[in-house]
């Protein structure tokens, strides 16, 4: 954790970083002005600017900043504009467009201290569904994931919305687990945090409700077993119930169907009202506000496949796919040119210790596909479905959806991908074990 947070005031600074640092105003507004009409919807709207700001891009991040520099001593005066595309470099940095150094090392704390708590939450789901292999391996590769590192350091949402996903998994398998009103509590907290983040957090998000409504349909029981996830997955469990014969199997199958709608409708309400709260330019009315969204969204995509160039065809976004999740290095900038204004920082970065580790499709390949049979085989079925679904997921959506070769929008992958890949480790370390046992127990004999 501290190595991710000890390398974000050298990250490259990316122009979206400015962005979210004036969207960041939102805080004062709100929160120091105590003025909530600057921060509802009008129609015609106050500023359209902030308004369409405000609704294509999630709100945590902003609040998150603008509480940052607050404790660090700026003020409102201190906030930059939001940076200028169609400007020169040297036109955003000496008009205001672009933040102080002082004033990004700060606003770029959320991110990196989001990112870094997604640390200990991978360790939890890799000890949860492989054991300890896992938990260490997961944990380490996404440390040291370039692309992670770079995107969630900056002050921008990924940082958040990576956290706030693995959370939403976390608090999914615990649901499994145990079935009651904390654990609906705790999914519906972290799937709200998730999508306030940024709004793709929703397809982690309808993954996890997903899997767990068709598993608790499937097998309402939740799982008592004391192995952590590491039972075999089609051994013979006992339940409580099993003492006391068939009927109270029955009843107790009756008594988790009977609580299994009335916790996710629980844990779908917090979500929402999560999400409701931290977006007050929703509050006049939801239904609209998510149909601006969709339109703002779809035309911020056609505009950047116009001017960049998006993919021509599904056999480009597979290529594509390919490329960023399991072979490109880490992409530090995506507008032609970029390279020259912030190689020097892109050089210091990359000449440090804290760029992280970029492991090659040659050995990540391998150990997804080994990770793969792993959770098949070795994982308690309900955890194996969860993180399969979600997994596939993740996988199918960022292939399908992402019009544009921005490893940016691929990050949704990574964290799925990488705890395949260390399951992958854990499967080779008990293939290992299995081979030398027997060695061993015949030269003690």
């Amino acid at each position: 954790m501290l190595y991710v947070i000890a390398g974000a005031a050298l990250t490259p600074f990316h122009g979206d970083e400015s962005t979210q640092v004036y969207m960041s105003r939102d805080y004062a507004y709100q929160f120091l002005q105590r003025d909530l009409n600057l921060v509802m919807f009008h129609d015609p709207p106050l500023s359209a600017q902030e308004q369409d700001l405000r609704l294509l891009n999630g709100t945590l991040n902003k609040y998150l900043i603008g509480l940052a520099w607050h404790l660090g001593g700026f003020t409102l005066a201190d906030i930059n504009e939001q940076w200028d595309w169609g400007g020169a470099w040297d036109y955003n940095q000496s008009s205001n467009h672009a933040p102080t150094p002082a004033l990004l090392n700060v606003a770029r704390l959320p991110s990196a201290i989001f990112l870094a708590l997604g640390v200990p939450v991978m360790f939890a789901l890799g000890w949860l569904t492989g054991g300890a292999w896992a938990a260490v391996t997961a944990s380490l590769l996404y440390a040291l994931h370039p692309a992670l590192l770079i995107n969630g350091r900056r002050a921008m949402m990924e940082g958040s919305l990576t956290f706030f996903s693995l959370l939403t998994v976390l608090a999914g398998a615990w649901w499994l687990r145990r079935r009651n009103w904390i654990a609906a509590l705790a999914l519906g907290l972290a799937a709200g945090l998730t999508v306030a983040s940024k709004h793709t957090g929703a397809f982690t998000v309808a993954a996890v409700f997903g899997v767990v409504g068709v598993v608790a349909r499937c097998d309402p029981s939740p799982d008592p077993s004391p192995y952590g996830g590491r039972e075999p997955a089609d051994s013979l469990r006992l339940h409580p119930s099993s003492h006391s014969g068939r009927g109270g199997e029955r009843s107790e199958r009756g008594w988790g169907l009977a609580l299994f709608p009335a916790c996710s409708l629980l844990a779908a309400f917090v979500a929402a009202l999560t999400f409701y709260a931290l977006n007050p330019a929703w509050w006049s009315d939801p239904l609209s506000r998510a149909g601006d969204v969709l339109r703002l969204r779809q035309d911020l995509l056609a505009g950047q496949t116009a001017t960049f160039g998006g993919y021509a065809d599904f056999g480009a976004a597979l290529v594509g796919f390919w490329n960023q999740v399991f072979v490109t290095p880490p992409q530090y900038f995506e507008v032609a040119g970029w390279d020259v204004y912030i190689a020097d920082q892109i050089a210091a970065y990359e000449g440090s210790i804290w760029r992280g580790l970029h492991i090659g499709a040659v050995i990540l390949v391998p150990l997804v596909l080994i990770g793969v049979v792993y959770l098949l085989r070795k994982t308690e079925r309900s955890l194996r479905v969860l993180v399969g679904g979600w997994a596939l997921v993740m996988l199918a959506s960022v292939l399908l959806l992402t019009p544009i070769e921005w490893q940016r929008y691929y990050l949704p992958a990574y964290p799925p991908v990488l705890l395949l890949a260390a399951f992958g480790v854990a499967g080779i370390v008990d293939w290992v074990r299995n081979r030398t046992r027997p060695i061993v127990g015949s030269s003690v004999q």
